[in-house]
Formats: structure tokens, sequence, C-alpha cells
């Protein structure tokens, strides 16, 4: 072959494989860009879900605070209850809702569930206040210390724990027959 062939032949090659680099570095670029903006989308969907999860329990909390000051009311005239676990429903649901943090569900949700088992304090709305505080104390420590990018702190509940795991020992778990 003739010398000015295998220049071209070269020459050819050459921009081939600068054309292939310029390709495949521009889609390792939109890749990494694509890639980073989903990450950012996950984060902010993570902290609003983190915030709403937070304004669900200091709406709770100042809620409680407004249901220890009332007098005496009935268990049937008692919507304090209700307005509660609606409050913890909302904030597990935003809990939820937050990717990438399984420790945070697990031990948030783990808090606003015994929260929720509030009746164990007795039948004192007082006590059965002070058990949700209690929780709910815990469960914005944890959310707060997460949302600040900290280590999340342990739970604290170990008293409201075993009252809760003692009352579950005494039942026999129901084995989906007739009642």
């Amino acid at each position: 072959m003739p010398t000015e062939t295998w220049v071209g032949l070269i020459g050819f090659g050459g921009a081939v494989v600068g054309a292939g680099g310029a390709l495949m570095g521009a889609w390792l670029q939109q890749h990494h860009q694509a890639k980073t903006a989903k990450n950012e989308r996950m984060e902010a969907r993570g902290y609003s879900a983190g915030e709403k999860a937070l304004a669900e329990l200091y709406q709770l909390r100042q809620h409680l605070v407004e249901s220890g000051v009332a007098g005496e009311v009935p268990p049937e005239r008692q919507p304090w209850r209700f307005i509660a676990v609606t409050h913890l429903d909302e904030a597990e649901l935003a809990v939820m809702l937050m990717p990438g943090a399984p420790l945070i569900h697990e031990r948030v949700v783990e808090v606003l569930v015994l929260a929720k088992r509030f009746e164990l304090a007795g039948q004192d709305r007082q006590r059965q206040i002070r058990w949700i505080k209690h929780c709910t104390a815990s469960a914005i420590d944890m959310l707060s210390a997460h949302m600040r990018g900290e280590p999340i702190p342990e739970i604290g509940l170990e008293r409201l724990q075993t009252r809760a795991r003692d009352h579950d020992s005494r039942f026999e778990p129901w084995d989906g027959g007739e009642d």
C-alpha cells in the first residue's frame, strides 16, 4: 500500500478514536449529571419529608400541652386521643417517605408505634399524655439529629418498651381463627 494511503488510514483512525472519546466523555458527563440530579432530588424529598414529620410532632406536642391543661373530660368526649393518633400517623407516614434512611425508619417508627400504645400508661389522662410526650420528644431528637447530619441518638425508652413487651407477653398471639 502506498504511504499516502497509510497516512490517510492512520489519520482516519485517529479521527474515529477522537470522536469516540468525545462521545464517550459526553455520555459519562451526562450520566454523572443525571445521577447527581437524582441524588439531589432524593435528598430534597427526604428533607421535606423530615420537615413534615417534625412539624406533625411539634403540632402533637402543642396539642398535648393544651390537652393536659384542660379540665377532666369524660372518656367518650376526649377527641385529644384521636387528634394525637392522627398526628402520630402523619409523622410516621412522613418518616416512611424519607429515602435512604433505614435507621431513621426503624427507630422513629418504633417510637411512634410505642407512642400509640399510650393506653398502657393506665386510664389517667395525664399519665397517657406524659407517655406520648416522652415518645414524641425521643422521635424529635432522632429526626432533628438526622436532619442536621449528626449520629442518631439511642431511643431511651427502655421503661416504656419493657412495659409494652410485658403487656404483649401476657396475651396469646392471634392465630387468625375466630375470636
